[in-house]
């Protein structure tokens, strides 16, 4: 009887951290889900903030979370545009860094 119930607890308690492991390893930014591949460019106009932010910390951009929040800030983005001219200027206003710009525009696509 008492080896069940420690067996009980045991599995109970896999099952609890399992869970919780879950739940945390599927949280990004703020509580949201990131749908970002590593590698792939994620849409200017479209992409959650998790996904700006995880292709710029892949990118090895600093402050990557600060560059999702002024990319979606500024949207929608004309797909006319395609050098994004509006984001350049956005961005520009904020003094980053030598290659910064072009190394987020690096990572997005239209639409």
């Amino acid at each position: 009887m008492a080896l069940s119930r420690y067996l009980l607890t045991t599995v109970a308690l896999f099952v609890l951290a399992a869970l919780l492991m879950a739940c945390n390893g599927n949280s990004g930014n703020g509580g949201s889900a990131s749908a970002y591949t590593p590698g792939q460019k994620v849409s200017a106009n479209n992409a959650s903030r998790a996904d700006l932010q995880a292709a710029f910390e892949h990118a090895r951009i600093s402050n990557a979370g600060k560059w999702a929040r002024e990319v979606e800030e500024y949207r929608p983005y004309d797909e006319d545009d395609p050098d994004y001219r509006k984001l350049r200027g956005e961005l520009a206003k904020y003094n980053p860094a030598t290659g910064v710009v072009d190394r987020i525009i690096a990572q997005l696509e239209l639409p």
